[in-house]
């Protein structure tokens, strides 16, 4: 769905906010797009969606030359920005029936407006003013807004900051029923990296303008963790960890901050040893006597991901 190739951008003054930059996103992803601030990742969506012209490179969206066929690309893409342009006088429906008749040239489509509506959880609430609507409603009918095209691809900046937790599950199920039902690829940009790991399939991280890590959340988790690392509860842990201290197949044991056992083994071993490696932890466990309440393979965060990335990246610099 977008291509980039060796895409740069630097502005009058000489600053270089975005290097070489190739980005792959797939028809149907949900691609999150990571960085500090500062790295690039405003600049990119305003190239990718025709507000700014690129200093060099390619970009393509759905086949397509962004410098030569920018009509063809506008039509096809929604945009969520994270401070949005209401007009809090008119109603929901006004709302949406004003920016449809902008992209329709006056055709009316009321069907479709109603459905939206629906699909944004808004149908109830359309002949309110949006003055009187909460952040988390000004959020979906900002997302509605943004499906009045019926595009092909959403751009959506921190789509759930300042939401309580209900209203970032609301926001969050609601993109996940998008994507599913109409197939809308969505690009998100946020610093809320839960959001990224739960909605998700593929990333990417930006510092400095340059592109650091692309991929699925598992390839990073697998990339940036340090070993096969197992997670346990038990009645005793630290018996349990004076007892696996002992084995040498381990590499390292010890407890993490909530007080569990965190037992890490090399890898790049056969899935094979990791199944024997368990089964004799807990025949440790119950030659000794201690209960285990609860034992897992430990997976990183999309903040941890995060953070050990721009870390290493910085290292080897």
């Amino acid at each position: 769905m977008i291509r980039t190739k060796d895409v740069n951008k630097i502005y009058k003054n000489g600053f270089h906010a975005v290097n070489n930059l190739n980005l792959k996103v797939g028809y149907s992803d949900i691609f999150g797009f990571l960085g500090p601030n500062g790295a690039g990742k405003t600049t990119t969506i305003r190239m990718l969606d025709g507000l700014l012209t690129p200093s060099s490179g390619e970009i393509k969206i759905g086949g397509w030359d962004i410098q030569e066929n920018p009509l063809e690309i506008k039509r096809m893409i929604g945009v969520v920005p994270e401070s949005h342009g209401y007009y809090s006088w008119m109603t929901a429906r006004e709302y949406l029936e004003y920016f449809s008749d902008l992209f329709r040239n006056g055709e009316k489509q009321d069907d479709y407006i109603q459905e939206l509506l629906e699909n944004v959880g808004l149908s109830d609430r359309q002949d309110s003013l949006i003055s009187q609507f909460s952040r988390g409603m000004k959020q979906r009918l900002g997302i509605a807004k943004a499906l009045v095209n019926q595009p092909k691809i959403i751009f959506l900046d921190e789509p759930t900051l300042g939401l309580d937790p209900n209203g970032q599950r609301e926001i969050q199920q609601l993109l996940k029923s998008i994507n599913q039902e109409k197939r809308i690829t969505i690009f998100i940009t946020s610093h809320q990296l839960k959001d990224i790991e739960v909605l998700c399939n593929k990333v990417c991280i930006v510092k400095a303008g340059e592109l650091i890590e692309q991929g699925s959340i598992p390839q990073l988790q697998e990339k940036y963790m340090p070993g096969y690392t197992i997670e346990m509860q038990t009645s005793a842990n630290l018996n349990l960890l004076h007892i696996l201290q002992g084995i040498p197949k381990i590499e390292r044991v010890f407890l993490g901050e909530e007080g569990q056992i965190v037992i890490v083994m090399e890898k790049g071993r056969e899935e094979n040893f990791y199944t024997k490696m368990k089964h004799d932890i807990i025949a440790q466990c119950m030659s000794a006597g201690i209960d285990i309440e609860t034992i897992r393979k430990k997976k990183l965060s999309m903040e941890d991901i995060f953070f050990r990335a721009t870390r290493e990246e910085n290292q080897e610099k």
